[in-house]
């Protein structure tokens, strides 16, 4: 009897399981939104002063993947590198390519 209720039991998790991986609707708060490539003004300002807080100049292209991640051409002195700032705020700089 006690095997019957821990597989009843299972059973029930796993059907609860497959219950949650349905989507929501568009307008339920607790929908997952999309990363859109659009971002607001007031995104893409604030990322541009936190690039130029950081000391680079004359940054542009800024622009936001499909992942979340900022990316931009800057300069440091006199040197332009490509700039990332990830989810995090974190800021990475490269060579340009």
């Amino acid at each position: 009897m006690k095997a019957l209720s821990v597989s009843a039991a299972l059973v029930m998790a796993a059907g609860a399981a497959l219950a949650q991986t349905g989507q929501r609707p568009a307008n339920d708060p607790l929908a997952v939104k999309p990363i859109t490539s659009e971002a607001s003004t007031t995104d893409t300002d604030m990322i541009r002063s936190k690039i130029e807080r950081m000391g680079y100049t004359d940054v542009s292209g800024l622009s936001r993947d499909s992942l979340g991640v900022w990316r931009a051409k800057a300069k440091r002195g006199t040197e332009t590198v490509d700039v990332t700032v990830d989810k995090g705020g974190r800021i990475k700089t490269e060579p340009p390519q």
